[in-house]
């Protein structure tokens, strides 16, 4: 009887055994295949939006400053393409551009503060923008562009003999600039500068679509994060953001659209663990009149780390002038300074 008990055990729990093992084959097979639909879903059609006021950010009519062109190595041995505006002063500000543009449209703001002695300023194309896109149109994986401003900091440190580094982005380079100094592996930079900085899709300060600079595949995404969420990396070069800008303003050196590494490593990791881990001393500034963000609630997304933040709010001030707005200038200038 004892033997014929654990016949029926076993055969039982081989039955178990083999229902769980259905269940979970079924369910992988569902979560793959649903992952693989909506990787494959169509993407939007592009949206034309006259939200912005581009004329801003014109790069044609940009004064021109005294500059240097320069390439500068990276650790993988690709090299980034830079602009760096000479100064007397040992501070070296990095000011990073915004999303599916490059540096050409900071010069007003990089060439002012170098003028000013101020900062020496480099302002980079990053990897897979402006001059980089021929030969890098993209990130390798995601948490490059952090390496490649460790390499910057590096090249300041060493090649401009800079005695103080202050990490600056409008944007999107905003968001980056949050991601980056959240990350305490990461070298660390005496102060930084956040100029209507993009903290994230699900952020509270971000407009649905950002205002209309983007059209996103949200299904696409949505399919690549379930592959992520697992460690399959193998589609993450599938584009899942575009850019809405308008043809007059489109030439070789704008990107069209973000693959998925690119739209996940430019922008903060989490932005609310990112302010909470923030210990930089920083300047967030932003314009009333932000076509993608809601101004007033970035005092209430930055209160965790109201220590180290300075918030101020530009009246009359939009999300592409205010790199242009003197107010602008003279608040960045005095923080510097300090």
């Amino acid at each position: 009887s004892r033997i014929l008990l654990a016949i029926n055990k076993y055969q039982t729990m081989n039955k178990i055994l083999k229902r769980v093992i259905l269940f979970l084959v079924v369910n992988i097979c569902l979560f793959f295949l649903t992952a693989f639909v909506l990787i494959n879903w169509p993407i939007p059609k592009k949206e034309s939006t006259k939200n912005y006021d581009y004329s801003s950010i014109d790069t044609l009519s940009v004064k021109s400053f005294k500059k240097q062109e320069h390439w500068i190595s990276m650790r993988d041995g690709n090299e980034l393409y830079s602009q760096i505006y000479p100064s007397e002063s040992k501070t070296v500000l990095i000011l990073i551009h915004g999303s599916g543009s490059e540096s050409r449209y900071l010069e007003p703001l990089a060439g002012t503060i170098s003028n000013d002695n101020f900062a020496t300023v480099i302002t980079p194309d990053l990897r897979g923008h402006g001059r980089n896109l021929k030969d890098q149109p993209d990130i390798n994986y995601i948490g490059q562009l952090e390496e490649d401003i460790e390499d910057i900091i590096n090249y300041a440190k060493e090649s401009l003999k800079a005695k103080k580094i202050v990490l600056a982005g409008h944007s999107s380079g905003g968001g980056l600039v949050l991601r980056y100094i959240a990350n305490a592996n990461l070298t660390r930079v005496d102060k930084a500068i956040m100029i209507a900085p993009y903290l994230g899709h699900d952020a509270p300060t971000v407009k649905p679509k950002s205002g209309g600079w983007v059209t996103v595949g949200i299904k696409r995404w949505v399919g690549l994060s379930m592959l992520n969420t697992i460690g399959v990396e193998n589609y993450n070069k599938k584009p899942v953001l575009f850019f809405n800008r308008p043809k007059a303003y489109e030439d070789s050196l704008q990107n069209k659209s973000y693959s998925y590494r690119m739209a996940i490593n430019f922008a903060p990791k989490n932005y609310k663990e990112d302010i909470d881990h923030l210990q930089t001393n920083s300047l967030v500034l932003v314009g009333s009149e932000d076509e993608s963000f809601y101004p007033n609630k970035f005092k209430e997304v930055f209160s965790p780390a109201s220590k180290f933040i300075d918030i101020q709010i530009l009246q009359g001030v939009n999300h592409l002038n205010i790199v242009k707005d003197n107010e602008v200038l003279e608040k960045i200038e005095k923080y510097l300074s300090n």
